[in-house]
């Protein structure tokens, strides 16, 4: 890894149900009404439409500071914001606890199971790109708007001694806000993904040119050592990560979570977005072969404006010819809180590319005037047709990149049982969007206050509202076994029973082929000449396809489970339109449509028999 670009010339809500809404402002654009998508859930969900439920992203409310972590307190001060003197910082354990951003060697078999299979993941949020809602004492003496990053470093100050304490001040929280006994912990609940916001700025120094963070690039000067360690940890824990792009030159939102809260958007020109498309280039070259790097995402919640989409495919072709790495890598997009739009999208495309949704259900006035039971017969109901239907068009490249259990305070006002009611709205989400999509990251894992706050502090909610153990098996207490051996991360061999486990889903036989009850897919003529010859034993080419379709689909499953930690295939056609493009390049079959077809139907049968054998004896091991 390099530290600077190979290339020199590219340039609250509420914390939670304990607080009350403030002034927030939306983040998007809400779908409209106008296709009949929209319209059919409309009807469905009794007049409240799909732009109205679960519309908008995350607004903000500040937190009422800790006296004991106050700025308030004495002592020699510096900058606009009376921040405190800081101390040049020292990684805790030391320098080489800080090591280069070097990343172990690529391993293309490991990164196909971690970037197709079913994600259970968090969002890391407020650790590369703060967010004020999220930690109120971290921003104590910030300026401006007091919610975005740069009113952070912009709180010490632009002289030479304003920038080393910003510096201090900000390697302290990365250093400390997250470690790596969190992503043990993760792991050990069976998180086998993170969602990882970073902004431009977090790339390093070169990258905060031409950019209001110009004046604090030596502020940034290991920040891609701390954003590749946290890589790095991941893979310690075989957790992937999808390296989300959330702050992009000039602010694709106005929000303070692009960076800077002077609510200006002005991503939209030629000029930042070709500065975003240069950037996302530099990563695509730089970490499109790191194992556990499971996707690159161009964009957090982007406004849907007429350029925003033929610039998703610009910079998706540009980041694809960065590097042969590149070329494969999943890149993922969010939809501007578009679905179907987004799901076309998608569809238009036959490489890797996946749709990022986000849902909440807090914002609009449809949202606080249901209830809680309104909204998870909803999620039951409309939604979730609304949801696999978008699914099926994008080829199941879909995932809900957010999502929290906040509701807003009416929504359970009247509710003589709201744990039990914001309970079952939580669940109704998590089961939809693991059942309609290839999967979920919680926004966020962490927030000062988590343990008032289990709406949206995944720590708190996993207590409260989530289960304790996310187990794609429905069967937790043999499951949690073996992420508690992930979570070990070599430390100790795992146990007999995990081993004795894993052991026996690899030996599962794949049935032979005259079990498999596929028929021949002759022609009449075909079928005329068999009664007649005697090489009516030899297999057609069809029947080839779908012998090894099964197969495939079967070894998919067997493989996932019993060398991935009970992993589960999620993106399962992206997955069989690659086998099959890898089927073809072996030259033994043809490309006609009618193999094409014959090889998916049975991946799918070859693969719902492994995992229906995989459950079993998963089952059977309780």
């Amino acid at each position: 890894m390099r530290l600077l670009p190979r290339d020199t010339n590219i340039y609250s809500l509420a914390s939670g149900l304990s607080l009350a809404i403030a002034n927030y402002k939306p983040v998007p654009q809400l779908p409209t009404n106008g296709t009949t998508a929209a319209a059919a859930l409309t009807a469905q969900l009794g007049g409240a439409s799909v732009a109205e439920l679960g519309g908008a992203g995350r607004s903000f409310q500040r937190n009422a500071s800790s006296s004991a972590n106050s700025f308030a307190s004495s002592g020699p001060k510096i900058g606009p914001g009376n921040c405190p003197i800081q101390s040049a910082y020292t990684p805790k354990g030391g320098e080489d606890a800080l090591p280069p951003p070097v990343f172990a060697p690529f391993d293309p078999v490991k990164a196909n199971v971690m970037r197709y299979r079913q994600q259970n993941a968090v969002n890391m949020g407020a650790w590369f790109v703060l967010e004020g809602w999220m930690q109120s004492n971290l921003f104590s003496c910030s300026t401006g708007g007091k919610q975005a990053e740069y009113d952070v470093l912009d709180g010490f100050g632009q002289s030479a001694a304003g920038v080393r304490n910003a510096t201090a001040y900000m390697e302290r929280h990365w250093d400390t806000w997250i470690t790596e006994d969190d992503f043990a912990k993760l792991a050990a609940q069976g998180i086998n993904s993170i969602r990882l916001p970073i902004g431009y700025w977090s790339v390093g120094p070169y990258f905060t040119r031409n950019s209001p963070f110009l004046a604090y690039q030596d502020v940034y000067a290991r920040s891609w050592r701390y954003v590749a360690r946290a890589i790095n940890w991941a893979a310690k824990y075989d957790m992937g990560v999808l390296v989300d792009l959330h702050g992009a030159y000039g602010s694709q939102n106005g929000q303070p979570h692009s960076g800077l809260s002077d609510g200006n958007i002005e991503f939209y020109n030629d000029y930042n977005m070709g500065l975003t498309t240069d950037l996302l280039v530099w990563l695509a070259k730089e970490i499109s072969d790191v194992t556990n790097v499971i996707g690159i995402q161009l964009l957090n919640e982007p406004q849907d404006r007429p350029n925003l989409w033929p610039w998703y495919r610009k910079a998706m072709d540009a980041m694809r010819a960065a590097s042969p790495e590149a070329k494969t890598v999943p890149l993922y997009f969010h939809n501007a809180f578009n679905l179907d739009k987004g799901s076309q999208f998608t569809a238009t495309r036959k490489d890797f590319v996946v749709q990022d949704h986000h849902a909440y259900y807090v914002y609009t006035s449809s949202d606080q005037s249901t209830t809680a039971k309104g909204h998870t017969k909803a999620l039951n109901g409309g939604i979730t047709t609304w949801f696999n239907k978008n699914s099926d068009i994008s080829r199941r490249n879909l995932i809900v990149g957010e999502w929290s259990c906040a509701l807003a305070p009416s929504s359970l006002a009247k509710s003589s049982t709201p744990q039990q009611d914001q309970t079952a709205f939580c669940e109704a989400q998590r089961k939809l969007y693991t059942d309609a999509t290839a999967g979920w990251a919680f926004w966020s894992y962490k927030l000062e206050g988590c343990s008032n706050n289990g709406g949206w502090c995944f720590q708190q909610a996993a207590k409260q509202y989530l289960p304790s153990t996310f187990d794609l098996w429905n069967s937790a207490n043999v499951t949690k076994n073996v992420y508690a051996a992930i979570a070990s991360a070599g430390k100790k061999d795992p146990s007999k029973k995990v081993a004795d486990l894993l052991a026996t889903i690899s030996a599962i036989q794949l049935p032979s082929a005259s079990s498999l009850n596929l028929k021949k897919i002759l022609s009449s003529r075909q079928a005329e000449a068999a009664s007649a010859s005697a090489s009516a034993s030899t297999p057609s080419e069809q029947t080839l396809a779908s012998r090894a379709g099964f197969s495939d689909g079967f070894k998919t499953a067997r493989y996932f489970a019993s060398n991935a930690n009970l992993s589960k295939l999620g993106f399962a056609q992206q997955y069989m339109e690659d086998s099959w493009s890898a089927r073809l390049a072996l030259g033994k079959l043809n490309s006609n449509s009618g193999n094409a077809a014959s090889y998916k139907k049975q991946f799918k049968a070859g693969l719902a028999a492994a995992e229906g054998a995989i459950l079993k004896a998963v089952q059977a091991a309780k």
